[in-house]
């Protein structure tokens, strides 16, 4: 890649012309307040002094205004603990429990809450013991249920070791003595919650309870067999740790043989026994019994297929996503993904299947191709025809599980997009692309699209006629753009250019992206003619459609035309679609939506900047720009979408040479800080609102992006204006930073050295102007010591050269020290990692002075060195020229560090241009560095041209340090013949 140098005239103005002082003067005297730029980072005002009694006050009011309002609380409760937990019988507390048994009263219910909160310990206990006396059944019932309600909250807080240990026997005995089946479940889960306390805090086991298991097993009585299913479905597979138990005494097979035997013939106990093997199967990995598995997981499938009632099926799905979700290593279903896949299929393709059915079936597929990617691309890849289309029906049935929920419409609700869109339809897409993407193209592309003509796209049912034409959508989108679809696309296109006639609203938006992905096959579409028949309808749905979410949509694809096929949009389509956008804007009988009419501006101004005469008048954009404005006035502060259009108008409109921005610029600036600033909470503190959803999330960055961009054209068109918010917007700048979005972090940094510009174009003093570039150059400087993005690192090296370039006066030493130390950390930080890379591939590289060279952060571990190499030579270029003998001091360690860079064959020359008598020790080193890279290179590389023209500079600027022999090699290598502009160079040299 050739480099190119553009350095400033020599003729500017120096700060200081000292090049002797061994370390940096102290800083200038502090400017004048008035002039001067007000650190961020200091208050505006001195706080008031400290009223520690009054803080005191409000720490407790802060403290019980977060405490849980359902609970009670210190004295509230006492009167309760003395009465209940405190007293030596159990009556008390079984009297509460009864009372609360036949009233229900929720104040009795909160005491409970707020016992087991706040006392665990002692209302465990308590309960245990009531229920070791048996109690009435209805006491009981109650009594566990409590229990279970206390148990996972001791499992968080204070649970004493010894209480846990006396919870034991008792509930056990409980257990043991417990007749009604109703019961069984709930004490057992009981049970598992306090043996999993016992393995998970190695409170030496509980080889009682794996007796009493064993006992159930080879009892003769079901209801002691169901209490010994239970039991091992809750307990922990921590009791694997038991080995002794389960391996020498044959007690594993027993339990294996009984459950075996019950799921293949015993009706009454095969969904226990169900449940139950799962919990055997992650027992079984423990103990190394992979047998195990190839037994039970075909019995569980065959139990899935018997379907049943639709909440047990419900639950059997679960467990088994759960199972697969648990097997880490993948051996538990090794061999059987193409059996379960097909078993989920077949629980969807249930003509009564519940929404609830399919979804469960779909996550258990989902969780397979999360886990084993390879196999499951196999089982989709190898699919027959018939098969293909059994699956596709079973996606197209899940797609068509949409509601038509009167919230879709309003465009101006951000919960309108996920509106009438249920978990099932998302499941069904997941499956769609997943066999659009994994399967073969040449079966399911025509498989797909014969069924979509035949079943789905003239079908009556609305719901599967919008299923079809999103299918369309993703077809096209992952499909269609090879040649070898040319075929199908024609089909294809028919379909969608007749459901652009459609009368339903959700299946006509359906269809704008269905149109909106065939846009993007260019050649296809214009080969017979599509385009145009497409946007012949798409206007119209602009401008007549009376669904506000259908004529957002068709902007979006209009505009999606307007970007892949600028000429012929211009030529017949812009003038009448231009037409319908201001026509919605200024319809007098039915006012637009807000978002709707972001849109259209936008849209407008896009065309009118990309694809139109690029003749935007300037009392034009100021019309538009003061109804973005009041646009924007009519937002709350969370319709962050509307707001995102807006700024994209804005910032188009900024950009456009024949607008003058000094004509709305004191107009846009509130609302521009307002977008880009971070999100703050009632105290003016940033916060990470996570309340927001994902989608929110993703929103503000790109709102708060915008912002920043906008802000930084309006910087460099309208200095003069835009000075007097320099003050406020750097600091702002400077904040975002430290942002977590990559993309705020890059408006920011590309913002700053526009804002200085701004800065040194604008009418500030020179004090003012010094002042800024400080704060600027510094604040850059330190974004290279945390950056780990590639990206941004090259970057802001790139952009400190153009801060030197424009703005080189106002550099203070102390501020050039800054620039040249950071230099060299980074030459430092890619030294380290060259030698780390080399290490790792096997390769010795021996570079003593780069071995001496630490640091203690690697941030260039996943950066591209080499584009990093060239910004890093760029800059010291640049700033050797810049500022010669300011640089005297600092310029011998970049020399030092530039001599072992394994990649500095450019930076040589650089040196030996502009090092004057402090290269003369690096030159022999120099020389031999280049030298070796021309023997070792070809001389048609760029590599060997730079290595050659260095050569030259050193032999041009230090004669005296080469001699004879070096002037004839490099006459030798010449002439040059991948850079022409450099072998004219070395030539002139």
């Amino acid at each position: 890649m050739k480099l190119k140098f553009t350095f400033p005239s020599k003729n500017r103005h120096r700060t200081s012309t000292s090049a002797s002082v061994t370390s940096p003067p102290p800083p200038p005297p502090p400017p004048p307040l008035e002039s001067s730029l007000r650190n961020p980072f200091e208050p505006d005002i001195n706080p008031p002094p400290r009223n520690y009694l009054e803080e005191i006050v409000n720490k407790r009011r802060r403290i019980e205004e977060n405490q849980d309002e359902s609970l009670l609380h210190g004295f509230e409760l006492q009167q309760h603990v003395a009465t209940i937990l405190q007293s030596n019988d159990l009556s008390s507390l079984q009297e509460v429990i009864d009372e609360y048994a036949n009233s229900k009263d929720e104040s009795l219910f909160t005491i409970f809450k707020s016992f087991a909160h706040h006392y665990p310990n002692a209302f465990a206990l308590k309960l245990a013991k009531l229920l070791e006396f048996q109690p009435p059944i209805q006491t009981r019932i109650e009594t566990v249920n409590h229990l279970l309600q206390v148990l996972p909250e001791g499992i968080n807080g204070p649970f004493n070791s010894i209480i846990l240990l006396e919870l034991k026997n008792p509930l056990l005995h409980s257990l043991k003595a417990e007749s009604e089946e109703i019961l069984f479940l709930s004490l057992c889960e009981a049970i598992g919650l306090l043996a999993d306390r016992f393995y998970r805090c190695s409170l030496g086991g509980w080889v009682e309870l794996l007796e009493y298991v064993l006992a159930c097993f080879s009892s003769e009585v079901q209801s002691e067999n169901k209490k010994g299913l239970l039991l091992l479905t809750v307990i922990p597979v921590d009791v694997a740790n038991e080995r002794a138990f389960w391996l020498n005494q044959g007690n594993f097979d027993l339990v294996f043989g009984s459950i075996l035997e019950w799921t293949y013939r015993d009706k009454e106990l095969k969904g226990l026994a169900y449940n139950a093997s799962i919990s055997l199967m992650l027992l079984s990995q423990e103990l190394k019994r992979t047998d195990v598995c190839d037994f039970l997981l075909p019995n569980l499938l065959s139990i899935i297929d018997e379907h049943g009632e639709e909440e047990v099926l419900v639950d059997r799905v679960k467990r088994l996503g759960d199972l697969v979700t648990l097997d880490d290593d993948g051996k538990i279903f090794a061999g059987v993904h193409r059996e379960v896949f097909w078993c989920m299929i077949r629980a969807v393709e249930i003509e009564a299947a519940s929404e609830e059915v399919m979804c469960e079936a779909i996550v258990v597929i989902k969780e397979f191709d999360t886990v084993d990617v390879e196999t499951m691309e196999s089982v989709i890849g190898n699919l027959s025809l018939e098969e293909v289309k059994r699956v596709f029906a079973v996606a197209m049935k899940m797609l068509s599980c949409v509601i038509d929920d009167p919230l879709w419409y309003d465009v101006d609700d951000k919960n309108c997009t996920e509106a009438g869109f249920s978990d099932a339809f998302h499941r069904g897409q997941f499956l769609f692309n997943f066999l659009s993407l994994d399967g073969d193209e040449y079966v399911f592309v025509p498989t797909a699209i014969g069924m979509i003509t035949t079943k789905y796209a003239s079908n009556v049912d609305w719901r599967l006629r919008h299923a079809a034409m999103l299918a369309i959508a993703s077809i096209a989108e992952k499909n269609l753009n090879e040649m070898d679809m040319m075929l199908y696309f024609n089909e294809v296109a028919i379909l969608v250019l007749k459901s652009l006639d459609e009368p339903n609203h959700r299946v006509l938006w359906a269809t704008m992206h269905a149109v909106k992905c065939l846009s993007e096959c260019k050649e296809l579409l214009m080969r017979s003619q599509y385009h145009k028949k497409f946007l012949e309808k798409l206007v119209p749905v602009i401008r007549c459609n009376s669904c506000a979410r259908v004529q957002v949509e068709a902007i979006d694809t209009l505009k999606s035309f307007a970007v892949s096929m600028q000429e012929i949009f211009r030529q017949n389509h812009y003038d009448t679609t231009m037409e319908a956008l201001k026509a919605i804007l200024s319809n007098k009988y039915s006012l637009p939506k807000l978002l709707l009419c972001a849109k259209c501006q936008e849209c407008m101004v896009y065309l009118v900047r990309k694809v139109g005469p690029d003749d935007f008048k300037e009392q034009e954009a100021v019309q538009v720009v003061e109804s973005l404005i009041s646009l924007d006035g009519k937002l709350s502060n969370t319709e962050y979408l509307t707001k995102c259009i807006i700024l994209k108008a804005l910032d188009q409109i900024c950009q456009c040479p024949k607008v003058s921005v000094d004509k709305f610029i004191d107009k846009i600036m509130p609302m521009l800080i307002a977008c880009a600033q971070p999100l703050l909470d009632l105290t003016g503190e940033e916060t990470n609102d996570d309340s927001l959803s994902n989608e929110d999330k993703r929103l503000v960055e790109t709102m708060r992006a915008r912002a920043c961009n906008t802000l930084s054209h309006c910087a460099v068109r309208s200095s003069i204006n835009f000075s007097p918010h320099i003050a406020k917007v750097t600091p702002m700048f400077i904040r975002l930073l430290g942002c977590s979005s990559s993309e705020i972090r890059k408006a920011s940094i590309l913002g700053l050295p526009k804002l200085l510009l701004s800065a040194i174009l604008g009418d500030k003093s020179n004090d003012t102007k010094r002042d800024t570039t400080f704060i600027i150059v510094q604040a850059l400087t330190q974004v290279l010591k945390t950056e780990t993005d590639r990206d941004l690192s090259t970057l802001v090296l790139r952009l400190l050269g153009r801060c030197i370039e424009t703005s080189s006066t106002f550099f203070t030493d102390q501020l050039i020290k800054i620039v040249t130390d950071e230099i060299n950390d980074t030459i430092r930080r890619i030294i380290k990692f060259e030698i780390e890379k080399a290490q790792e591939s096997g390769r010795r590289i021996i570079i003593e002075k780069a071995q001496e060279v630490g640091t203690s952060e690697d941030v260039f571990r996943s950066l591209s060195v080499q584009e990093t190499i060239e910004e890093v030579v760029n800059l010291t270029a640049t700033a050797i020229h810049t500022f010669e003998d300011q640089l005297m001091v600092p310029v011998n360690d970049l020399m030092s560090n530039v001599s072992v860079f394994l990649h500095a064959t450019r930076a040589f020359g650089i040196c030996a241009m502009y090092g004057g008598n402090q290269f003369k020790f690096y030159a022999s080193a120099g020389i031999s560095y280049l030298s070796k890279v021309i023997s070792k290179g070809l001389s048609t590389s760029e590599l060997y041209d730079t290595a050659v023209a260095a050569l030259g500079k050193i032999c041009e600027f230090h004669r005296d340090n080469t001699g004879s022999m070096v002037v004839k090699k490099w006459l030798y290598f010449l002439p040059l013949k991948h850079d022409l502009y450099m072998h004219m160079g070395c030539f002139l040299n």
